[in-house]
């Protein structure tokens, strides 16, 4: 897809995942084909490599300005059994400073993930973490909760159970975890986070806009969750009201795959884009991956100002990361490489998938 024909503003991509190294030219392929300026790489935690820290490391190695890189945390101690992290979730934050990384990411509000690491957002396991990331100004990118419609059997989309994301009893309910992280926030009232996929409020404006009002320093992320760009076009003079009024808040994300071709990511590019930059009615692209279906109603876009769009498109994340990303202290992401490479072998990792144990190889002769 061209992506030409939109305006010429800088456009940052808060929300790519990157996690196998021999995606390299592609996802450089994709930062080109989409015009993003920059990308910011979030690593998730992995039960068998630990997370996706040194895939990301890598990048930000290889293409010195051209990603950040929100790192992931290591559970490593909890899934052998213990119930504190080692090393404490603190220690990991700063080590993830020290590295040069840009953020922290959480993919723990997600209910399948909920279920992998069954401990509450205010329990006094992440009591300390929250608040070492709020003191240190270190921003988190956070997913919590999925779609409504994915806890109702009837509603659930076929796309989303092939996925496993249908849920019953045995997750914790959408109130539950929303209530978690409201404890959490007001404790932590300065703790700067982008809530992923809209925080899943698009089909509740005004709590959206009240949960924005109660948080000064939340923002919501535009990553598709398709379901919201049909909520969005429901109430869409409503919503271009909502995204005028709080355009210091909104973000521009994608959920663009390391292993995703270049149509379908430039699919989920365009989508995102001609959303907020037009204001005719479109469809999904023929070229988009399976968890963009839906019904068949089109979009109608929100036309935003170009003020609107500058801090969408960048200004906004870059508020929060900084306007250009860390540089790598390569010792320091050398040593970390190392540590989770060790740790990924003993959990039966093969060499030809260690991607700390080859991030480390490539950091040792820069």
């Amino acid at each position: 897809m061209d992506l030409s024909s939109f305006k010429d503003i800088p456009v940052v991509d808060a929300h790519v995942h990157f996690w196998d190294l021999k995606a390299e030219g592609e996802m450089m392929k994709i930062k080109d084909a989409c015009r993003f300026t920059r990308i910011n790489l979030l690593s998730i935690y992995d039960r068998a490599k630990v997370n996706q820290n040194p895939e990301c490391i890598y990048m930000k190695a290889r293409h010195p300005g051209s990603f950040y890189a929100f790192g992931g945390l290591d559970y490593s101690a909890i899934f052998s059994g213990q119930r504190i992290a080692e090393p404490s979730l603190c220690k990991q934050v700063d080590a993830m400073i020290d590295i040069g990384l840009d953020g922290a990411k959480m993919v723990e509000g997600k209910p399948t993930e909920r279920k992998v690491i069954p401990i509450a957002f205010n329990d006094d396991f992440y009591r300390d973490y929250f608040a070492h990331l709020e003191s240190l100004g270190f921003p988190l990118l956070f997913h919590v909760n999925d779609p409504v419609e994915f806890w109702d059997p009837l509603r659930t989309p076929s796309w989303a159970k092939e996925q496993g994301w249908f849920y019953d009893a045995t997750y914790p309910t959408k109130e539950q975890l929303y209530s978690e992280v409201e404890n959490v926030l007001d404790r932590c009232p300065d703790l700067k986070v982008i809530f992923a996929h809209f925080y899943f409020l698009s089909a509740n404006l005004e709590r959206a806009s009240d949960f924005l009002d109660r948080h000064k320093r939340v923002c919501l992320d535009l990553t598709p969750g398709i379901e919201m760009y049909y909520d969005f076009s429901a109430r869409r003079e409503e919503w271009r009201g909502f995204f005028i009024r709080y355009q210091d808040r909104i973000v521009y994300g994608t959920d663009i795959g390391g292993g995703q071709s270049i149509a379908e990511a430039t699919s989920r590019a365009w989508i995102v884009r001609k959303f907020i930059e037009a204001g005719d009615e479109f469809t999904t692209p023929k070229e988009s991956d399976n968890l963009l279906g839906g019904p068949d109603v089109p979009f109608r876009g929100l036309d935003l100002p170009n003020a609107a769009l500058e801090k969408i498109y960048a200004g906004n994340f870059e508020r929060l990361a900084g306007p250009r990303p860390r540089g790598l202290d390569i010792t320091k992401a050398l040593a970390e490489c190392r540590r989770i490479s060790e740790i990924a072998a003993r959990n039966g990792v093969m060499p030809d998938d260690n991607g700390a144990a080859q991030t480390a190889s490539i950091l040792k002769n820069i």
